[in-house]
């Protein structure tokens, strides 16, 4: 990295973004509900609508960032960001939240992207997955941070805990903005290429699109956990009410305790191509798992849900390690932002299809869904080694100075 203060000041970034980010994604919806007053069916209804929009701006963020540069382009954003949430205040009407939705979403997931290729600029390319997984551990100690912000805000339940919550979000994401500005734009030594990226250029990497798309597959283990797992303790009269929340807690304790210990092999290519395999196939033995959890009482059917969760946060901590060798190292070194956002644009599949998909084999099929879905996540690690062997084919002198 440039300089000895660039690793602390890229994890204060990271940490007080998260911050806003749990604040808002935690509470947000029940501030437009309970303190604009828009129906929950509306409410969820503009939600998707803005993800509709801002997901295939992905690329022209991407490409934004490229142009002006990550430090530059990920400032720009959190400003916006910081406005945009104290307009949020003043949003009166569905046709207004829409809008708000839209853009917020846009700057949010825009800067995940120009973060991402912060670290590119900053990080030499054979320390990017560890710095990656480090800063993947303080994003979720933030995200839990503002989630009990938001608790405590929300237990308040009148006005002023309503607008602190949103405030508080516009804070943190401005001393983020503030800590942003303290980096350098790139690493010492570092070559300034000055080509024009296109977008067509980065379309027509077909390989890279195709992991993405496989990366985004194994990551519908997030929905599992936040959607289908719930469903599936409320279904069974047998299992605590709570479990799902307790399962949730878990997650975010062993993502915060194992990410960096777990993302060690992934430095070279045949190392990744080891922890897709491996993170799919213990998605798919959690998903059994998750369907023997309703075939007992409360006591085996616990363990058996509880075991499902280290299992399936195993296979999100490999998937995540093997996702940032694959997006850092596969994408041209001078165009990260763009090819991060065509990452982000290709594993947000699992944002598209993952709810519904999850959510009818629970609720339709029952064990045999679950077990169906764990089919599903073979089906996908046995896809990655060629698709991953074709990316390799197609950029031979890229990855001259890459781990293989």
């Amino acid at each position: 990295m440039s300089g000895p203060g660039v690793p602390r000041l890229l994890v204060a970034v990271h940490l007080l973004g998260s911050v806003g980010f749990g604040l808002y994604a935690s509470g947000s919806a029940v501030y437009f509900t309970r303190q604009v007053g828009l129906p929950v069916v509306q409410v969820g209804t503009g939600l998707t609508v803005a993800g509709l929009v801002w997901l295939p701006l992905s690329l022209y963020i991407g490409r934004f960032c490229d142009r002006i540069g990550a430090r530059r382009a990920t400032v720009g954003l959190g400003c916006a960001q910081v406005l945009l949430l104290v307009t949020a205040t003043g949003v009166r009407g569905m046709g207004e939240f829409v809008v708000l939705a839209a853009l917020l979403g846009a700057c949010v997931h825009g800067g995940w992207i120009c973060r991402e290729a912060l670290v590119a600029d900053l990080v030499d390319p054979a320390g990017r997955v560890s710095a990656s997984a480090r800063l993947r551990s303080v994003f979720n100690i933030g995200v839990v941070a503002g989630a009990l912000g938001c608790g405590l805000a929300l237990s308040v339940d009148s006005a002023p805990g309503y607008l602190g919550l949103i405030l508080g979000s516009a804070l943190a994401e401005a001393a983020a903005t503030v800590c942003c500005l303290g980096l350098p734009e790139r690493r010492r030594g570092q070559v300034v290429r000055q080509d024009t990226v296109r977008l067509r250029q980065a379309l027509h990497d077909r390989p890279y699109l195709a992991l993405s798309l496989l990366y985004g597959l194994l990551a519908v283990g997030d929905i599992v956990l936040r959607v289908g797992i719930p469903l599936w303790v409320v279904a069974h009269a047998a299992l605590p009410k709570g479990l799902g929340a307790w399962l949730y807690g878990l997650n975010a304790v062993l993502v915060v305790g194992l990410q960096v210990r777990l993302s060690r092999g992934a430095e070279s290519f045949a190392g990744t191509r080891r922890l897709l395999l491996l993170s799919g196939t213990t998605a798919a033995v959690s998903c059994a798992a998750v369907a023997a959890g309703g075939t007992g009482g409360a006591l085996p059917g616990t363990a058996a849900l509880v075991a499902a969760v280290l299992l399936l946060s195993l296979a999100e901590l490999w998937s995540s390690a093997a996702g940032w060798k694959l997006r850092f190292d596969l994408a041209p070194d001078h165009a990260q932002g763009t090819w991060g956002g065509l990452f982000a644009l290709g594993s947000s599949v699992n944002l598209v299809l993952g709810p519904a998909a999850v959510t009818l084999l629970v609720s339709h099929y029952g064990a045999a869904g679950w077990l169906l879905l764990g089919l599903g996540f073979l089906g996908v690690a046995a896809l990655c080694p060629p698709a991953l062997a074709w990316a390799l084919r197609t950029r031979p002198g890229q990855l001259a100075a890459v781990p293989h």
